[in-house]
């Protein structure tokens, strides 16, 4: 596809001015700081200084956890509130003490820390649940039935009653009949279509279809979830050649 292969392109040109999320780097003492050493494409190494650290008693637990036995680090973020005795690091990023779990430097706030459970997790990605609420990276989901609850794609889940996407509800999903990336950046349930999470509000249900570059139903074409022009359409053709 011309115009996703472009934006693709896009996001790779712009890539090097990002800094990494990852769980690549590692703590370094320099001078009489501890530092989180980690690689930009924009500008090499960089060393942030961990904020009222005992040098001394520095311990790495991860290369992205740390504490000095008064104050857990995230990376080089101190994280307030975390019982160091009972510190245990899970999959990158998420970390927990005795009381409670922790996505990156947030609190989750979780009901019961023995039964949390990680349903799905990637370096960008958690969803999870407890006994009473679910949980997609820091974001805590009241509205759900937990039991039905389950992940159906890295940023969709479903319960009983709802579609979850990004940890938020999307309204009038029906989950039974919900499909994610039907067709790239579509998605739809049996009576609704959407353009990355935008409902379509004017489509035809019945003649939606996408072909390639092209998605249209009988009255005409979209572009980025929105309806446009033959006119129009014909002229995004020929800029995206």
């Amino acid at each position: 596809m011309k115009i996703l292969n472009r934006h693709l392109l896009i996001l790779l040109l712009l890539a090097p001015l990002f800094i990494s999320c990852n769980s690549d780097g590692e703590y370094v003492k320099r001078g009489n700081s501890i530092c989180f050493s980690y690689w930009t494409f924009s500008f090499g190494t960089r060393y942030d200084t961990l904020p009222e650290v005992d040098v001394e008693k520095f311990k790495s637990v991860e290369n992205w956890l740390g504490h000095d036995g008064r104050h857990v680090y995230f990376k080089a973020k101190l994280v307030p509130g975390v019982d160091v005795s009972t510190l245990k690091a899970s999959k990158y990023p998420l970390f927990h003490d005795k009381n409670d779990y922790y996505y990156m430097n947030v609190p989750l706030h979780v009901t019961h820390v023995d039964a949390f459970v990680v349903l799905e997790s990637n370096e960008d990605d958690i969803w999870a649940k407890d006994s009473r609420y679910a949980y997609y990276d820091s974001i805590r989901i009241s509205t759900v039935d937990v039991k039905s609850f389950k992940v159906k794609a890295w940023n969709t889940a479903i319960d009983s009653k709802y579609v979850y996407r990004y940890g938020k509800v999307l309204p009038l999903a029906d989950p039974e009949t919900y499909e994610e990336e039907w067709k790239g950046v579509y998605s739809r349930d049996k009576a609704h279509i959407w353009y990355m999470g935008d409902l379509l509000e004017d489509v035809d249900y019945a003649t939606f279809t996408v072909d390639g570059d092209d998605a249209h139903d009988k009255y005409g074409h979209f572009y980025r979830g929105e309806r446009v022009s033959d006119e129009k359409w014909k002229e995004i053709m020929e800029q995206n050649k």
